[in-house]
């Protein structure tokens, strides 16, 4: 379907009846018209065509088409607007994560405190230990027993 015919189906004729007189405003009559049984004619055929030309232009089609070409137009700003909603809920997934992440590690980090105290606790029996050995050895220095 070509622009110029969308353009002429697109608009709305109105109701029969509610049209203009048969004549148009400035044209001569022609001497044929002036008979009351031909104007009649005239009118019925005018009629009965501007009441197809409404049911025509105003049927559950047209309103199908019309539809259609509204969501022609607004389905790829939607679809753009799906995949930026995508993209951004794939951001904050990664963003929750990282944060859940430092948050675990933050709570380890807390938690570690008991295996601190255990490590201090094994280095100063270490040192006093090593302590002893030095003592002991210094001791077997100066009494030589060899």
């Amino acid at each position: 379907m070509h622009r110029g015919t969308r353009k002429a189906v697109g608009k709305r004729i109105s109701a029969p009846g509610s049209g203009s007189a048969s004549q148009r405003p400035g044209s001569v009559p022609s001497p044929e018209m002036e008979e009351p049984e031909m104007q009649l004619k005239v009118k019925k055929v005018t009629d009965k065509f501007t009441e197809s030309m409404y049911v025509l232009a105003n049927e559950p089609s047209v309103a199908l088409y019309r539809l259609q070409e509204h969501v022609r137009r607004s389905l790829p700003e939607l679809a753009q607007h799906k995949a930026d909603m995508q993209s951004w809920e794939e951001q904050s997934q990664g963003a929750v994560y990282t944060v859940e992440y430092a948050c675990s590690a933050i709570k380890n980090m807390t938690d570690s405190g008991v295996y601190f105290k255990s490590i201090e606790g094994l280095l100063k029996h270490a040192i006093a230990v090593k302590d002893q050995l030095n003592a002991a050895r210094r001791w077997n220095l100066t009494h030589r027993l060899f």
